[in-house]
């Protein structure tokens, strides 16, 4: 029973230290979120159905709205803040060319936001 309570009290210990997945003073789990992104983001290059691709591309911008309020280190979050407008009007601009029937224009904006996203991902990788 005596060998049991020391591995009992490091378990605890251990529990008490992991506490909540990472998230900053507002809520917004980054991590969960941006995987949540790419999902969206791979399902959007996966649908050829407008219907769908408009719900991918609503959800996705829903996502990068709540991903704009997150922290990230200190000292980029101006640069940060700034990266994630620019994806949310190149997120709008592409569904505006989607309602509109210009698949053209479509497949520039889809460039326009790939491109984007490989940039900040560099810029703000863990």
């Amino acid at each position: 029973m005596r060998s049991y309570i020391p591995a009992l009290l490091a378990c605890l210990a251990l529990t008490a230290c992991s506490g909540p997945a990472a998230s900053d003073s507002d809520g917004v789990n980054l991590q969960r979120t941006m995987k949540a992104m790419g999902q969206e983001w791979r399902g959007l290059n996966r649908s050829g159905d407008t219907e769908q691709q408009v719900a991918h591309l609503n959800e996705l911008r829903q996502q990068a709205e709540q991903a704009r309020q997150g922290m990230v280190r200190r000292g980029e979050q101006s640069q940060y803040e700034s990266g994630m407008a620019e994806f949310i009007e190149a997120l709008d601009a592409a569904l505006e060319a989607l309602q509109g029937e210009d698949i053209a224009g479509l497949a520039d904006h889809l460039q326009r936001l790939d491109d984007l996203r490989k940039q900040h991902h560099r810029s703000f990788k863990p």
